[in-house]
């Protein structure tokens, strides 16, 4: 106990000194300085502009225009081998997991109201994102319904909805199968209040991006603002018959989606590649979610190619190749056709959202973890440059001292801010490229870097107004910065660097502890059982540790002669925090010398999944595996994805992240008892009944056989 106090005292010295310093461990003073000084947030908001005119809905022309945009960016920054990929979409061809879906195209769509009042609704020419995405050919005069959400049979009870146009704000796929396919509804007008925040619903203007479900081969949907909504049912309400015009042309058909890549070359070709990654589709203007990542991502290629060539920066060793494509999709794609690349790719830098004003969209910039599945040292050199430049943003802030460390964009007259800089480090969190990447049969670990909440994500309000130069100048320094200490890591700086991983660590598990006596509190478990769950945090927040630095030393292909000093402190350490937890359950009228498993007697326990078949997640932006394979009734009645698995399951809504773990945890050896204690761990405590129901559905659609 006392060595442990006195790392802790010791601890506390030392991580002030690295925060006033932070990049030294990986990069020295001039090379940061190097990168700071070519980042700029201006030459990202101009390609930003262009970006913004688009309506960059994958499959479509405007898309491939945003695609030769950037494309052209990246020759002219000096990548090699900068060239455009299509990959074929018919509904049929699968690239990995991921079941490519048919290419929506549209010529024209209009939406009018004809009575009480003549005025237009929406039109695809001016503002695009009216439509949902989806939608099928129409040509409908016909009268406006209101079913509320639309989305249970109930709301449809008494209503005559067939050949009309039924006003709903629920989930759109749903409402589209219960009132055009089950009671035969021509079309949808929706204000569906999707990505819900704390300030959802104040800004009663905002028009919400829509999407129907591409397997469905009828109906239209047009996207309003909650106070157009609202004037609507006021209308119906007063006996008025609303009478509707919708114009749809458009068609699902066989297409293509376009990924751009580019490379600046490393010096060893058998070190393996870092590979940048973003999402260029997006409804229009769609700035902040997600061109900012996009032209972040241009800008960090500019950064690094131009220092690079002018030798103001190494070569590195790690070819950093840089990929734009359509979300999830574009990366399934190109991984799938490019199974060698995928071999090579060892870290991944991904930007999707990272621009936003924080005093405008109310978002942070969070530095993501990877998930528990995939311990790497790739995010604590990211949290590390983010504390950077927040530390000296605050300084700047506060007295006005050190402009420059500060990476303001006022240079030149810039239009930046001068705000302080709004980053934290967060658990892992789902939905975008680098769920792909973190999966266990890819296992690339990512830096994600992610503003959260944007108020305005997915509505028209994304706009060039929400965007801060200066917040786009410190994510590409960030971003660059980062991709450059993973191409350049290596045998030599192993040894010094190694110390200040195992501090993050020890540190962290620390952290764990305090999660783990909660736990162990907790009133609403047997003193067992908390016991057995505080202890679970224990053992798998120190597996995680030990294998993080174990993935470093992997990573510079070296085994640093501090390796098994701090694998035995990180012991050490945890054997400590255990005893705590032993005294706190005795305390509680806990017996026996260790705590038992509340599963040991279930016969499920001892099964051991392996995966089988294609690579990748089983979730994308069109796709889930399950669905498609399983179908819609037999997903409702999977335990975990229908939140009815246990309080903290259901309260935290924590099902998809439980589910996208699960899988990964499978790897033919754990058993079903070591995954379940493996995802408690890391979201909390879940019934290995619902672990089981689950991963035997997994079973059913092919994706995993038991051993």
């Amino acid at each position: 106990m006392h060595a442990f106090l006195s790392f802790l005292a010791g601890l506390m010295v030392v991580l002030p000194c690295c925060i006033a310093r932070a990049q030294e461990p990986f990069l020295t003073q001039p090379q940061w300085q190097a990168l700071r000084d070519e980042a700029s947030g201006a030459a990202a908001y101009e390609n930003l502009r262009v970006l913004a005119t688009l309506h960059r809905v994958p499959s479509m022309p405007e898309f491939d225009q945003a695609a030769e945009f950037v494309l052209g960016r990246a020759r002219a920054y000096g990548l090699e081998d900068a060239h455009a990929e299509q990959y074929a979409i018919d509904g049929k061809v699968r690239y990995g997991l991921m079941l490519s879906h048919l290419a929506w195209q549209v010529e024209e769509a209009s939406l009018w109201e004809l009575a009480p009042d003549a005025m237009p609704l929406g039109d695809w020419a001016t503002n695009p994102i009216r439509l949902a995405d989806y939608s099928h050919s129409a040509d409908v005069r016909a009268p406006l319904v209101d079913v509320g959400a639309g989305t249970e049979q109930t709301d449809y009870l008494g209503k005559d909805v067939r050949g009309k146009i039924v006003l709903a704000d629920g989930v759109l796929s749903t409402v589209q199968r219960l009132a055009v396919v089950e009671h035969g509804a021509s079309g949808v007008v929706s204000a569906m209040p999707n990505q819900t925040t704390a300030w959802s619903g104040l800004d009663t203007t905002i028009v919400r991006w829509g999407h129907l479900d591409p397997r469905l081969t009828t109906g239209f949907a047009f996207m309003v603002s909650r106070g157009t909504a609202t004037a609507l049912r006021a209308q119906l309400a007063a006996g008025h018959t609303v009478l509707l015009k919708a114009h749809v042309k458009a068609s699902m058909q066989p297409g293509h989606w376009t990924v751009i890549t580019g490379t600046i070359p490393g010096t060893d070709p058998h070190a393996g590649e870092v590979v940048y990654s973003c999402h260029l589709d997006h409804q229009r203007p769609g700035a902040n979610d997600n061109a900012s990542g996009c032209v972040s991502t241009l800008e960090s290629a500019r950064v690094l190619s131009t220092l690079i060539h002018s030798g103001k920066l190494a070569r590195p060793a790690r070819t950093i190749r840089f990929i734009w494509g359509p979300e999830v999709e574009g990366t399934m794609a190109f991984l799938s056709q490019h199974p060698d690349i995928r071999q090579e790719l060892r870290a991944d830098v991904h930007m999707d959202m990272v621009g936003g004003d924080p005093f405008k969209d109310k978002s942070i910039l969070h530095v993501t973890e990877t998930p528990w599945s995939l311990p790497t040292f790739v995010t604590d050199v990211g949290d590390l440059f983010a504390e950077t430049i927040r530390a000296a943003a605050a300084t700047y802030a506060e007295d006005g001292s050190g402009a420059d460390a500060a990476v303001l964009e006022t240079r030149n007259g810039g239009s930046g801010t001068r705000n302080e800089f709004l980053v934290d480090e967060t658990s892992y969190a789902e939905g975008s490229d680098h769920d792909d990447y973190d999966s266990s049969t890819i296992a690339v670990p990512s830096l994600y870097l992610r503003d959260w909440p944007d108020i305005y994500i997915h509505t028209d309000h994304d706009t060039l107004e929400q965007i801060d130069p200066t917040k786009l100048r410190r994510a590409v320094l960030l971003g660059a910065a980062a991709g450059y200490t993973y191409a350049s890591l290596g045998q030599q700086r192993a040894e010094p660097l190694l110390s200040f991983f195992a501090a993050r660590s020890e540190a962290r598990l620390a952290a764990g502890f305090e999660r783990a006596q909660k736990l162990a509190d907790d009133r609403s478990l047997q003193a067992g059982d908390a016991w057995y769950e505080a202890r679970n945090v224990m053992v798998h927040a120190l597996a995680r540790e030990q294998a993080e630095l174990e993935a470093f030393a992997t990573y510079t292909q070296s085994r640093p002669s501090g390796l098994a000093s701090f694998h035995r402190a990180l012991q050490a350490q945890a054997e400590t925090l255990e005893g705590m937890l032993a005294t706190l359950a005795a305390a509680r009228g806990a017996t026996g010398a260790v705590p038992l498993a509340p599963w040991r007697a279930e016969s499920d326990a001892a099964l051991v999944p392996a995966r089988v078949g294609a690579f990748g997640p089983l979730t994308y932006q069109n796709d889930d595996v399950l669905l498609d394979r399983l179908g819609p009734e037999r997903m409702r009645n999977i335990t975990l994805l229908g939140g009815r698995s246990s309080r903290l399951v259901r309260v935290q809504d924590k099902g998809a992240l439980y589910a996208y773990e699960i899988v990964n945890f499978v790897n033919g050896q754990r058993s079903l008892g070591q995954i379940r204690d493996a995802v408690a761990a890391e979201f909390g405590p879940i019934p290995l009944a619902a672990v089981s129901d689950y991963l035997k559905a997994c079973q059913e659609a092919g994706v995993i056989t038991f051993r």
